[in-house]
């Protein structure tokens, strides 16, 4: 991951870049925003930056043997930590250490990746994860070790707020007074959750969405994607990459979200019961992933229907059957349901999220859906 692989954030790649060229590196920085909007591929293109041998104006060269070792993910330099739990391939005590293959394959994929996209690539998503004891100790272990090739050894932090409370007094002292050559990168998504011991010690860096402009530019540019398309995927991934990605791997599954989302609302206007309970059953059968980012359309698409009913249709960028079906469909969401609707989806996610039963989770919603729509 280069600087010019990251999508958008142009004014924080050239901070980055001006403080590295002016020899102004912190020794430990927290790159805080929401996990799917960059951070961890800014802080990736950031520490191949610093080890290059032939570092440009405006990106690592490449070339170098840093560079190379760097595109393996296998740079003596670089130490990842990551939060972890036991597995099927590993049942006793784990750390970052034993799964650094499985990390090293999904970031081969795309460093655009959520934290539960993570835990389900380990087979750990209903666990909670953590970055352990063990891990603060290799962390320790690695600061008495010397940089191998480059000026910097860095440990780079993935998801900072679960570090295990117990064990993170352990990196507080080497946190404010780093051995000489070290750097801390740090990655978190939700601030209030990193303790406060950590943010006094860090440089913190914030992260947003990248624009919709810069999502559809660069899914045209790096996946071939037509224009057209890509500028109603990076709307519907309302900023988040690693959604617009996921929509143009699966382009199919968009229509067919579309398709059984308006049957739902048929059947819950009609008050079809039979039906709900036949459709219920079917969509349970899909994967919980598949199914909160079911909820997460139908979200969109009520957004879409209060945009259409307060004369804001300029800016419902979809065409064909889905725009047909938000004209249609927006009278009945409107200011008396709207807000009990999206509070109903909401909790729905949740409730999935805490291992619900999702044919009970979606016959109840569509209950729901039935009283609020004809209320």
């Amino acid at each position: 991951m280069q600087f010019r692989d990251v999508i958008g954030h142009d004014h924080i790649k050239g901070q980055l870049m001006a403080n590295v060229q002016a020899g102004r590196i912190s020794h430990a920085q927290l790159f805080l925003g929401p996990d799917d909007s960059g951070t961890l591929a800014i802080a990736l293109a950031y520490a191949r930056f610093i080890l290059c041998h032939d570092k440009g104006e405006d990106d690592s060269c490449g070339k170098c043997p840093s560079c190379l070792k760097f595109s393996k993910l296998a740079h003596p330099d670089l130490h990842f930590f990551f939060p972890s739990a036991p597995n099927q391939e590993h049942k006793k005590d784990v750390s970052s250490k034993l799964f650094l293959p499985r990390w090293r394959e999904i970031l081969e994929g795309t460093p655009y990746f959520t934290y539960r996209q993570w835990l389900e690539h380990l087979g750990i998503e209903n666990k909670q994860a953590i970055i352990n004891t063990e891990d603060c100790n290799n962390i320790i272990r690695a600061l008495g070790l010397k940089s191998y090739e480059g000026k910097y050894k860095i440990i780079f932090v993935y998801m900072t707020e679960k570090l295990y409370y117990a064990a993170a007094p352990k990196l507080l002292k080497v946190l404010e007074e780093p051995p000489k050559n070290t750097l801390f990168l740090m990655v978190s998504e939700n601030k209030d959750l990193v303790l406060n011991t950590i943010l006094s010690r860090t440089q913190i860096l914030k992260v947003s969405h990248p624009s919709e402009e810069e999502i559809s530019q660069a899914l045209a540019e790096k996946t071939g994607t037509d224009p057209a398309r890509a500028k109603q995927i990076a709307f519907l991934s309302d900023g988040s990459v690693s959604e617009a990605l996921r929509l143009v791997k699966h382009s199919g599954e968009v229509m067919a979200d579309f398709d059984s989302f308006r049957e739902w609302m048929r059947y819950c206007y009609k008050k079809d019961t039979s039906k709900i309970i036949k459709w219920a059953e079917e969509t349970s059968r899909g994967g919980r992933e598949k199914q909160k980012s079911f909820f997460q359309y139908g979200l969109k698409i009520f957004r879409l229907c209060l945009l259409h009913n307060y004369d804001a249709a300029s800016l419902i960028r979809l065409e064909g059957e889905e725009k047909d079906f938000i004209s249609k469909f927006s009278p009945f969401i409107n200011h008396r349901n709207a807000i009990q609707i999206v509070a109903a989806f909401n909790t729905a996610i949740t409730h999935l999220e805490r291992n619900a039963n999702p044919k009970i989770l979606f016959t109840d919603l569509s209950f729901q859906l039935v009283r609020l729509m004809h209320s």
